[in-house]
């Protein structure tokens, strides 16, 4: 299912604030495969670690909303800054002593 920008900080911030409101705990990222590269990039254990991840209706969708949690909210993340349209999901997971930025 697609999400719009509002939906997808509506949905995040809901799943971060249900888990742990410390912003600065959780990683936000833009992927085309978001549970291969939370798995594979990051050392996500998508049985036991906390992750959520929503695609956007775009690439310029998934960097605003990105944007946000990276800059207003101070998530950890890095900006990504090119992409082509199937770069269009945003996850977030929470840090844990396995998981990598």
């Amino acid at each position: 299912m697609v999400f719009s920008v509002q939906q997808i900080k509506y949905e995040l911030l809901g799943y971060i604030k249900e888990f742990d409101q410390t912003f600065e705990n959780w990683f936000v990222g833009i992927a085309e495969d978001p549970r291969k590269t939370l798995v594979d990039i990051h050392g996500v254990a998508l049985d036991t670690d906390r992750w959520i991840y929503k695609q956007a209706l775009s690439f310029t969708a998934a960097r605003t909303v990105q944007a946000y949690f990276l800059e207003r909210l101070k998530t950890d993340g890095v900006m990504v800054t090119r992409g082509d349209e199937n770069l269009d999901c945003v996850y977030a997971y929470y840090k844990t002593k396995h998981t990598k930025p």
